[in-house]
């Protein structure tokens, strides 16, 4: 097969699916599709955010523990270097 038929067979089944959306935009079957797809497309978003601030406070939970600890590591530390201190 050449290069040549080959484009046109790509060109031709191009031509046919524009023809055929064309169509059945105008007949109105793609409308539910749309609506369809935009309903996914907001639920998508709308789970993706929630999951991004249950992410977000669980990060702030653990930084502030993680400071609790460091903070109390810090204080232990400080105590066992200087005995006089205890």
């Amino acid at each position: 097969m050449s290069n040549k038929k080959l484009i046109i067979g790509i060109a031709a089944g191009v031509a046919a699916l524009a023809v055929i959306g064309i169509i059945a935009k105008r007949k109105g079957y793609l409308d539910g599709a749309i609506e369809k797809a935009e309903e996914f497309g907001s639920n998508v978003k709308d789970k993706f955010n929630s999951a991004k601030e249950a992410a977000r406070k669980k990060y702030d939970e653990v930084m502030h523990k993680g400071g609790e600890i460091a903070e109390k590591a810090t204080s232990n530390g400080q105590a066992t270097s200087n005995p006089a201190t205890v």
